[in-house]
């Protein structure tokens, strides 16, 4: 009796795995990547700020064909994109650079910017075709895996105000004229749609601007910031909570949680620590008395 209640056991916990949902860190992900992932207002004062960028498909498990669009929260933009060429220059049976990523495809386009609805930042791809008229291989071989599928650039304007901004793949869907819906994300292996969440997932990436001493991300060092960063300091290093999101959020007073915390920093020393409050009280006070406030006199650096 006791074998009989071990084998249904371990007959259900078998059959709960091979029917439990993949986690988000199993399924083939397109994740989008930057050179660097922060950018201060005084190098923005300079200019345009340019950071090489890509997307990348982990996990790879096999794709036929793929429709994307890349979206950017303004007034970040995404530009110059290509499918990232093999970086020895190898060519193809058609006397072509090679893509870094796949070994193989049938056909592959990247539209800067539409003509027909002004779209930017169009990706079609497709593998190598099979025997039937329209169909496409599903398993392309993957040349390297460590490689961007996609290469681009995200320029950040010049002053361009602190915060967190986004880059990720539109899932946009809209009825057209004639009642047809049209998806901005369509991914497809050789016999259906593949489902976002259940066979692939998508991770977007954070461009954060920040102002050195702006805890609150308003373009402003006052004493605001000085506080914010004084029980940044004492919740997270001196008590040693687990601050989330919303508890940062509500601690910065802003949204832009990277960019509030790289603020905060006003040492720039990696961490939040006593001087950093103190340094933005001490900037603050010589602007309030017109003194015209230099971070490298507080810091000594």
């Amino acid at each position: 009796m006791k074998k009989a209640i071990l084998s249904l056991g371990i007959a259900a916990m078998t059959a709960a795995s091979l029917t439990r949902p993949a986690s988000a860190a199993d399924l083939m992900t397109f994740r989008f990547g930057a050179e660097k992932t922060a950018v201060s207002t005084d190098e923005l004062a300079k200019g345009d700020v340019v950071i090489p960028g890509g997307l990348y498909i982990d996990n790879y498990t096999g794709i036929a064909q793929l429709r994307m669009i890349l979206r950017s929260t303004e007034p970040i933009l995404i530009e110059n994109g290509r499918y990232t060429p093999d970086p020895n220059g190898a060519l193809d049976d058609d006397g072509l650079v090679r893509d870094a990523f796949f070994e193989k495809h049938s056909t592959h386009f990247y539209t800067q910017k539409s003509e027909i609805d002004d779209d930017t930042n169009i990706i079609l791809w497709a593998g190598e075709e099979t025997e039937k008229a329209g169909e496409f291989h599903a398993n392309g071989v993957v040349r390297n895996a460590n490689s961007s599928f996609l290469s681009f650039d995200y320029r950040i304007p010049k002053d361009t105000r602190p915060g967190d901004y986004t880059c990720y793949v539109s899932e946009r869907v809209i009825t057209n004229s004639i009642g047809v819906p049209e998806e901005d994300l369509r991914i497809s292996d050789s016999k259906h749609q593949l489902k976002l969440g259940e066979e692939f997932a998508l991770r977007p990436q954070t461009i954060s601007v920040y102002m050195r001493g702006d805890a609150n991300c308003d373009g402003k060092v006052e004493i605001e910031d000085a506080q914010a960063a004084l029980v940044l300091y004492t919740e997270q290093e001196v008590t040693g909570l687990e601050l989330s999101n919303e508890d940062l959020a509500g601690i910065l007073k802003t949204k832009s949680i990277a960019a509030g915390k790289l603020g905060a920093d006003a040492s720039q020393d990696g961490s939040i620590d006593v001087t950093d409050p103190q340094g933005i009280l001490d900037y603050y006070v010589r602007a309030m008395i017109g003194s015209a406030p230099a971070w490298s006199e507080i810091y000594n650096k």
